[in-house]
């Protein structure tokens, strides 16, 4: 994983508005196409994200097992606020402009999530920011003899 990418996945974990600030782009745009947010400038994202832990109860432990680049695997530990409070695996596709990352979290009522963040870069800053997060679910057995199981962290 880049530098640039850590960096922003670091401060994203901590919550660190201040360093966000610094790592976006002065146009920077986040979107949430599931429930159609658009956060127009970082601080309305920081406005937003700063009041997570009256809503879900305090700080939680996050380590992040990092795949990507040159296939090398990179835990990274940081107290979070956000709601995410497992082992994320994390699947890097860093293309320079392009950066996807995929992981899984557990939210604080025990439901485990899909997520998938794609960041735009633009002159070296975060420019574009989706956010995707999705339940997840039993395989229907119908599907079976058409697929195999995942391993643990793949897909």
């Amino acid at each position: 994983m880049s530098d640039r990418v850590r960096r922003y996945q670091e401060a994203t974990q901590a919550l660190d508005i201040d360093a966000l600030g610094r790592l976006r782009h002065p146009e920077f745009v986040c979107t949430y196409p599931q429930s159609g947010e658009v956060f127009r400038g970082h601080e309305n994202w920081a406005a937003a994200h700063e009041d997570y832990t009256s809503h879900f109860g305090g700080e939680h432990l996050v380590e992040m097992k990092v795949k990507g680049g040159r296939r090398r695997t990179e835990v990274i530990t940081a107290p979070s606020p956000l709601p995410f409070g497992s082992t994320p695996i994390v699947q890097v596709s860093d293309t320079g402009r392009l950066v996807t990352l995929e992981g899984t979290g557990r939210w604080p009522d025990g439901k485990t999530y899909h997520w998938v963040q794609i960041l735009e870069y633009k002159d070296g800053l975060v420019w574009r920011e989706t956010d995707y997060f999705a339940e997840s679910f039993e395989a229907p057995d119908w599907r079976a003899p058409y697929t195999e199981r995942a391993a643990s962290g793949e897909g």
